[in-house]
């Protein structure tokens, strides 16, 4: 199957979208001087990066209007990939405070041990089990980058594999810069943590629950 076009988005380039980027970086920084067990640095520094990452997303989509809209959940039936430790890490931390956060970590396990290729698993249809009912990511505040990055210039609709209109959809992914995502796999990695792997298999690696 052709992937779908590719577009550039300017404003992701802009200066004011660099000094967001550049916060990122320097909140990261802090968080990889710090002490490898404080926990606490490393949540401050998190927190602060990933509100620099969404204030950039905000300012990017602002000038490039994206068709995204609450509850499409389309982008939530993928399986993401590049989902590093330190993030999978407080993910599981939140999941294990729910009342079914068993529940939630075992549709993981069994989502990880079905395990295909992006395309494949897509056009499965399987919510991700962070949604609940309605369609709202439970855990949308801790939601990693990769989740995050995901957005649509197309209507919504299209990002659905039985959508005729599917292969013509435009997904801009807004990663950060290589060198962000390299210190979140450094801070992973100082945790004894893995720098990198799909959202399923990285939750389920994670156990039933996280203290």
């Amino acid at each position: 199957m052709a992937l779908p076009p590719t577009i550039t988005l300017e404003a992701a380039a802009s200066p004011e979208a660099n000094a967001l980027l550049t916060d990122m970086l320097k909140a990261l920084q802090g968080a990889l001087r710090a002490p490898a067990d404080d926990d606490a640095a490393l949540e401050a520094g998190l927190n602060a990066a990933l509100s620099a990452y969404d204030a950039y997303l905000a300012l990017v989509q602002a000038a490039h209007p994206m068709r995204c809209a609450r509850r499409c959940t389309a982008c939530c039936h993928d399986n993401p990939w590049g989902v590093t430790g330190v993030e999978l890490e407080r993910l599981a931390r939140v999941v294990a405070t729910w009342s079914d956060g068993a529940d939630v970590q075992e549709r993981f396990t069994t989502f990880a041990a079905e395990a295909t290729d992006p395309e494949a698993w897509r056009r499965l249809r399987r919510p991700c089990p962070l949604l609940d009912a309605a369609g709202d990511c439970r855990a949308y505040a801790h939601r990693p980058i990769a989740c995050r990055a995901f957005v649509a210039t197309t209507p919504p609709e299209w990002c659905a594999p039985e959508h005729p209109r599917y292969a013509e959809r435009v997904n801009p992914h807004l990663d950060p810069p290589r060198i962000l995502v390299q210190i979140l796999q450094a801070l992973s990695q100082r945790r004894g943590l893995s720098i990198g792997t799909d959202l399923h298999t990285g939750m389920a690696r994670r156990g039933p629950s996280v203290p």
